[in-house]
């Protein structure tokens, strides 16, 4: 039973793997793409694409650390209260470390949660940017 499971589960990861990697963004014909032609277009929709995704990696790793620095902040200050109102002077430095531990842990956890837009609403915004510097003109996606 689990290894069906499992075989389900992974089908479902590939198909959505697949499925975002597919949708491309559709260019205008317009002046540009006649000058260049469908080959450099595609080289640069690929290239505009790359951009958005070591963007995307890199804004959402910063985000990440600086919530869970602090989540840390705070939780080991929250922590050190709670060890310090129990009486017992040892539980401060435990308290802080361990309210310190989670509130890093869930603030880094919050912020992937708690984006306005999605993954691949910001990735279609970055790559129509990214083309329309390049004087391409995203008329849609498929």
């Amino acid at each position: 039973m689990n290894k069906k499971y499992l075989i389900i589960l992974n089908m479902i990861m590939v198909s959505t793997l697949f499925g975002c990697s597919s949708y491309r963004p559709v260019v205008d014909e317009n002046e540009q793409y006649q000058k260049i032609g469908s080959n450099a277009a595609e080289s640069e929709i690929d290239s505009c694409m790359a951009k958005a995704d070591r963007y995307l990696e890199s804004h959402k790793n910063s985000r990440m650390l600086k919530e869970a620095g602090r989540g840390a902040t705070s939780g080991a200050l929250l922590g050190g209260v709670l060890g310090a109102l129990s009486g017992d002077s040892s539980k401060i430095i435990g308290g802080a470390a361990i309210g310190g531990g989670i509130g890093a842990a869930s603030s880094a956890a919050g912020v992937a949660a708690k984006d306005n837009l999605s993954p691949d609403e910001m990735k279609q915004r970055y790559v129509s940017n990214c083309l329309k510097r390049k004087n391409l003109v995203v008329i849609g996606w498929k």
